[in-house]
């Protein structure tokens, strides 16, 4: 049987359940990544979707991908095109009888697979970004708590632990290679990122596998796990946070691998408050995207998930002195200059940022979730849109939204200006 295997959010060979499926299935594989043309067209808010920060760390991932597919006799072949019309051109060329994808359940991505099913194509699906597989969910959709604390409750009290991460199948040694010499190159310069927080410039927080592998192996061999808490709101540096998010964003980890070695760790070095804030963290991330399975589309409505009905409004002038870190706050400036500059940014100084757009700017929070999708390295479509909907009241937060004082904020995170003169 020929095959496609379409990488998506997956971008490593080990822990991936939908592609030990295809090498298991497949006499022939031709494996691939689309970098699809929609994420350099301009939003509604008149910016492309996806900036040169995230487009760095995607290529350097996917030529850490193609290097260890050329391992085992294997090419990754790359598009820039629209997905579903590189896909129906794929099947048709080399007469392939299957595609094989991890499932992206947000809207786009599942239009996308719903399209391919439309063409009769035989298109095989696994859920696999999160912790846990969907039969591990003790709950239908239709009863999955609209509060983040009701939903970890259940889990923790139904004891509910993720399956144990996969090694690729090694029947991929076997299976023959299918290369199309219509794929193009995925170079992209990378600029240097000195003064980042997470600098994939430097060689061990460049995307691929094998550097997200290794640094899961170097967090969880010091003792920035046991003091987790007590760090994880500090707003620059490489140690302050687990920095976990950019290589589950792109997949070049899996959330299983992170789980497994957060469990070794509270076996064999450590258990304590802040390791379990690690696990608390990734159990957020599960939450958001069942939100997404739940509701669909509708948590990109201006009233989000319909929980309250403010008024939504919007300053177009506001938005862009914000976007460009030019407001009256230098505390916000410096923050949305680092954003621009590195395409990362801090959980807390992200909540902050928020927080000054929708409270003080009197903008629409779809817009600023807009640009963070647009510049943060680590976009994940799930965490960034029920984030931005919890600040604004349009979310899972049963308080109906978050309003920072920023002049607190800036004296609790920052009270030595030093954030602040790092980026101004």
């Amino acid at each position: 049987m020929k095959s496609i295997y379409w990488f998506r959010n997956d971008l490593r060979l080990n822990d991936n359940l939908t592609l030990n499926d295809a090498i298991e299935s497949s006499d022939e594989l031709l494996f691939i990544y689309i970098q699809d043309t929609k994420n350099s067209k301009e939003t509604e808010w008149k910016f492309s979707r996806m900036g040169r920060h995230r487009r760095s760390f995607i290529s350097q991932g996917l030529s850490a991908l193609s290097n260890k597919l050329s391992e085992y006799g294997h090419s990754l072949n790359y598009y820039s095109d629209d997905s579903l019309d590189r896909l129906l051109k794929l099947v048709d060329k080399f007469e392939i009888d299957r595609i094989y994808c991890e499932s992206i359940d947000a809207y786009e991505e599942l239009v996308e697979e719903k399209k391919l099913r439309q063409h009769k194509i035989d298109l095989h699906t696994t859920y696999q970004s999160g912790l846990y597989l969907t039969d591990q969910i003790p709950f239908s959709l239709d009863e999955l708590p609209d509060v983040f604390t009701s939903f970890r409750k259940q889990i923790e009290l139904k004891k509910v632990k993720p399956n144990k991460p996969l090694s690729i199948n090694e029947r991929i040694n076997r299976i023959k290679s299918i290369i199309d010499e219509e794929s193009i190159t995925f170079e992209e310069k990378i600029k240097t990122y000195a003064n980042s927080s997470f600098p994939i410039s430097e060689n061990r927080f460049s995307g691929g596998e094998d550097k997200g592998f290794a640094y899961l192996e170097s967090y969880f061999s010091s003792n920035k796990p046991s003091t987790y808490k007590k760090t994880r709101n500090e707003l620059m540096g490489i140690d302050f946070s687990t920095k976990l998010s950019p290589w589950l964003a792109c997949g070049y980890v899996s959330a299983r691998q992170a789980y497994d070695f957060l469990l070794n760790y509270e076996e064999n070095i450590n258990k304590n408050e802040s390791t379990y804030w690690i696990f608390f963290e990734l159990l957020w991330r599960e939450y958001f995207r069942l939100i997404f399975k739940k509701y669909g589309k509708k948590i990109f409505h201006k009233h989000g998930l319909g929980f309250s009905e403010g008024e939504v409004v919007h300053s177009p002038e506001n938005f862009e002195l914000w976007r460009e870190g030019k407001t009256s706050s230098n505390f916000i400036n410096a923050g949305m200059k680092e954003l621009n500059e590195t395409g990362f940014l801090s959980n807390r100084m992200r909540q902050i940022v928020a927080s000054f757009l929708v409270n003080e700017l009197a903008c629409d929070w779809r817009a600023g979730a807009a640009w963070f999708e647009s510049q943060l390295i680590d976009y994940d479509v799930f965490s960034n849109q029920c984030n931005w909907a919890y600040i604004a009241g349009y979310g899972t937060d049963p308080r109906g939204g978050r309003h920072f004082n920023i002049h607190k904020q800036k004296a609790t995170y920052d009270p030595n200006n030093l954030y602040q003169e790092l980026w101004c």
